[in-house]
């Protein structure tokens, strides 16, 4: 578990003026990853079966997340970093920023199970607030899903899968890229807070750039908010505003998604 709290500021040289970069406030995922049942909308988790378990019961992910968006030499988009362990200890540091801007982004992790398959999810709510404490203060709440490719498994004999679940194996590659791929999306959307809304780029849509994720929910005219390698984030329809980041369709990829 994660204790204690983490701030990195990013380097600069001297300046004239105040650095008014947004602060960002990361909550980590906390404890071990879990094997989590879909049922009617509800979800019942449990521990990943032993022979899928490694001496890393997170399997590193919130580590490897504090360690991309803490290097400084990245030069990030945030005037500092703050690694928090709960909403009111967040809450607490948001009272420290008045007059500022700060993004709040909370993340939580599971291994779902499919029947047959597994795949790795990350949700992360984010809460951008400006001008904090203020009488012009604004939130705005963004809830995100990450999905990473299915893999086969099975968890009900799961020594016929060990090899996706070895150390350094296929699950700890999409873990690994995962951090990767949130940190680059959070920089994105801090970055965008500094930006006002009449110079944010106009977002295609996936219909008009042919793109193909693995989503049920998508739609043609749902807009692309930011595309990597193999990988696109569309803002969906259902809730209003809900990000997905979808791994694009590919001949070896099921039909399985959200």
């Amino acid at each position: 578990m994660l204790v204690g709290v983490l701030v990195v500021t990013a380097a600069s040289g001297a300046e004239l003026s105040p650095d008014m970069r947004p602060v960002l406030i990361l909550e980590p995922p906390q404890g071990e990853l879990l094997l989590a049942h879909r049922v009617a909308h509800l979800s019942d988790k449990r521990a990943l079966p032993r022979a899928w378990r490694t001496s890393e019961p997170d399997r590193g992910f919130s580590q490897a997340l504090l360690m991309q968006l803490s290097h400084v030499a990245a030069n990030w988009p945030w005037r500092s970093l703050i690694v928090s362990i709960s909403a009111a200890q967040s809450d607490s540091h948001l009272q420290t920023l008045s007059g500022q801007d700060a993004v709040v982004a909370v993340a939580h992790d599971e291994l779902v199970d499919l029947g047959g398959k597994v795949q790795f999810h990350v949700t992360m709510d984010l809460v951008t607030v400006r001008s904090i404490a203020s009488a012009q203060q604004q939130r705005a709440r963004t809830p995100v899903e990450y999905f990473a490719p299915v893999l086969t498994a099975d968890s009900s004999q799961p020594r016929r899968s060990l090899a996706a679940f070895a150390m350094d194996g296929p699950l700890d590659d999409q873990v690994s890229t995962a951090a990767t791929d949130l940190s680059q999306f959070l920089a994105l959307i801090v970055a965008r807070v500094s930006v006002p809304n009449s110079l944010h780029p106009h977002n295609p849509t996936l219909g008009a750039l042919g793109l193909h994720p693995v989503c049920a929910a998508c739609r043609a005219s749902d807009p692309v908010v930011y595309r990597q390698p193999g990988r696109v984030w569309v803002r969906v329809g259902k809730p209003p505003g809900r990000i997905l980041a979808l791994p694009l369709r590919t001949s070896k990829t099921g039909s399985q998604g959200p």
